[in-house]
């Protein structure tokens, strides 16, 4: 007897980039193999990573140098590509921007139709008394007080902060951002209630590079951050969030795989393939019934476990070779 595959729009499958299909600047085993099949045979599969550090075109491109295979842009979802979703009104405002880039953070929601951005350290250079400690350029080290402390009514407000990638700046970024969430967009007065708002991209709390222990990430810095807030205001921080694992994510996912199905249908089944379970497994498991999530032994998850105790997937394998043959176990049939 033979054997076929269903119909491949039966299933679309979603792949973490980092710790799955590369590592560092390293290719990882069967992560050009999955891409190609998927390429070949009409699967219908997006890469959602929570790396923000680039455009989608640039990440695509990266990608596509590393694992040796095409990728296209279209099929690339970053932690910010949500924002592309946000409203006119919070695009037209004053924003502040923090997160480390390859290029400049700015250009990001430029390039999403943000009108007015500003990066965090701008923002504090102009106003150096916020970061007292902090030597800007022509500013004593000692200079604890500045005659521009007086609130202008003529400032204008900041309506938004974004926290895109992790911070380069723990000590500005915590200090600045707190001052502003603590204000009615105007930094030095204070308010009862929280008026500006803050959208974070990337909330994981550590994560795969080639060194052997995980790093820590803006999840890390927004927990900080959260801290401050609550010890400052006695009030909870509320956050705006993107990427995995939380919901803008996957809706987004879901508009990419149906756009890459004949029917313009999302796919009955989605294997979410990840390396992270707080962000990967947890995501898809809270993403809706048609996801199946995956978990791999190449990036984060390295132990001895047989799955991860607090954020367990659907499946556990060595690595998204063995994804791949557990999908296409699942999916053939027997003529």
């Amino acid at each position: 007897m033979g054997a076929k595959v269903v119909d491949m729009e039966d299933f679309g499958v979603v792949f973490d980039i980092d710790g799955v299909l590369i590592r560092g600047k390293q290719r990882l085993k069967g992560g050009k193999e999955a891409v190609e099949y998927c390429e070949e045979y009409g699967v219908p599969h997006v890469f959602l990573t929570n790396n923000a550090m680039d455009l989608e075109s640039v990440r695509a491109d990266y990608l596509s140098s590393v694992l040796g295979a095409e990728i296209h842009a279209n099929r690339m979802i970053c932690a910010h590509t949500p924002l592309n979703d946000l409203p006119d009104e919070v695009k037209q405002g004053l924003v502040l921007v923090t997160g480390f880039s390859t290029g400049d953070v700015r250009d990001i929601l430029l390039f999403k139709g943000f009108k007015n951005v500003h990066t965090v350290h701008e923002y504090a250079e102009k106003r150096p008394y916020l970061v007292p400690n902090k030597l800007y350029p022509g500013r004593k080290l000692t200079a604890y007080e500045d005659p521009d402390l007086v609130i202008s009514e003529e400032e204008e407000k900041v309506s938004a902060v974004i926290v895109i990638e992790n911070s380069t700046d723990w000590h500005e970024d915590l200090q600045v951002i707190l001052d502003v969430l603590r204000s009615d967009g105007r930094v030095g007065s204070s308010m009862d209630e929280q008026m500006v708002d803050i959208y974070c991209c990337n909330y994981d709390f550590v994560f795969a590079t080639g060194f052997r222990n995980p790093r820590l990430g803006p999840g890390a810095f927004m927990k900080c951050l959260e801290i401050l807030f609550k010890e400052t205001t006695g009030r909870e921080l509320e956050v705006k969030s993107f990427g995995k694992p939380f919901p803008p994510a996957y809706r987004t996912t879901e508009r990419r795989l149906a756009a890459q199905s004949k029917s313009g249908t999302v796919p009955e089944t989605i294997y979410a393939i990840g390396d992270n379970p707080r962000s990967d497994i947890a995501g898809a498991n809270r993403a809706g019934e048609r996801y199946k999530s995956i978990l791999v032994r190449t990036g984060v998850f390295n132990g001895n476990l047989d799955n991860d105790p607090e954020d367990p997937a659907d499946y556990v394998v060595q690595n998204v070779e063995e994804a791949m043959d557990l999908i296409r176990a699942i999916h053939t049939v027997k003529n």
